[in-house]
Parts: C-alpha cells; sequence; structure tokens
C-alpha cells in the first residue's frame, strides 16, 4: 500500500512539473530578446494585403505571453509572410483597426531562429496612420520602462516619464 502511495505521488508530482513546462515553453528564439542582444537584426519593409489576421498560441515568441496576434500579408508577388504583432491583449486596439484586404506597409525584422516567411512586426504603416510596436533597439513598446515616452497613443504628451508600458502604441498621422 505505502509503495502504490508513493507512486501516485510521484506520478502526480511528475504530472504537474510536466504541464508547468509545457506551459512556460513559448516556443523558439533566444533566452534574450532581440533588443538585448549586441547585434540586432536588420530592419526590413514589407508591403502587401492582410488576407487573414490570426490570434491564438504563438510558436515563436520569446516573450511572457503565450497568445499572440499575427497578421498574414501577401505580396504583389503573391508570397505570404507571417507577421507577429505582439501578445493579443496588448495589439488588440491596433488589430482592430485592421481589415481583411487592406493594403499595409509594415516594418519588420527576422532571426536565424524564425521559420521562412515569418518576421517580426516593428511598425505599421496603413491609411496614412504609423503605428509603432518596437522602438529603434527593436524593444518593444508594451515593455515598460521609466522616462522612455508616455501616452502618445492616447494623444498625450512625451517626456512624463511613465514608461512605454499599459499597452500603449506610438501613433503618428491619421486615426
Amino acid at each position: 500500500m505505502k509503495n502504490a502511495i508513493v507512486a501516485v505521488v510521484t506520478v502526480v508530482t511528475l504530472g504537474n512539473w510536466l504541464v508547468a513546462a509545457a506551459c512556460a515553453q513559448k516556443g523558439t528564439g533566444d533566452a534574450t530578446g532581440v533588443a538585448q542582444q549586441v547585434v540586432k537584426p536588420e530592419v526590413t519593409s514589407l508591403s502587401g494585403k492582410i488576407v487573414e489576421i490570426k490570434t491564438g498560441p504563438c510558436e515563436a515568441t520569446t516573450g511572457r505571453s503565450p497568445v499572440g496576434t499575427h497578421i498574414i500579408l501577401e505580396t504583389p508577388e503573391k508570397q505570404k509572410m507571417n507577421v507577429h504583432l505582439g501578445p493579443a491583449t496588448v495589439v488588440a486596439e491596433t488589430v482592430a483597426k485592421l481589415t481583411i484586404g487592406q493594403e499595409i506597409t509594415v516594418r519588420a525584422f527576422r532571426t536565424d531562429k524564425l521559420k521562412d516567411h515569418h518576421y517580426v512586426a516593428v511598425s505599421l504603416s496603413f491609411d496614412k496612420t504609423t503605428i509603432e510596436l518596437r522602438d529603434d533597439a527593436l524593444r518593444p513598446v508594451w515593455a515598460g520602462g521609466a522616462g522612455r515616452g508616455s501616452d502618445a497613443a492616447q494623444g498625450g504628451s512625451q517626456g512624463q516619464g511613465l514608461g512605454w508600458g499599459r499597452g500603449r502604441m506610438r501613433w503618428r498621422g491619421g486615426r
């Protein structure tokens, strides 16, 4: 009987550990984000039309959020590009402004660990609007950090020391 109890406790403990490890596994990538790396990936420009907007578990994130939003962009050459925008909850307001068939230009980067034709968005430009998702160091605008800007997405002034956090994006142009 004692051996059976030990076996059950071991199986339950091991099962809980495996579930926790699986949930923590958020995909491929480096242990540190690109913003913390000395050599940054090249930022390139992609343009085309949005053919799909996908929100769900993200296979290639190193961030804290397991659920991300991607747009599938079809270039004029009919090549499909998977562009990771960011955590679904953070980019929801931005995604609400996007529609299938919409023409868009995306500044994005990729790393060797991403699948072919997969990119991470730095900024989106459409309908005379530009939304910055990452700063010049490729740090996500939602990552926080005191004194790095403020609530520009809300029409506020910069330099208030409030940080980029709280899911705020930097908007330029029309709304």
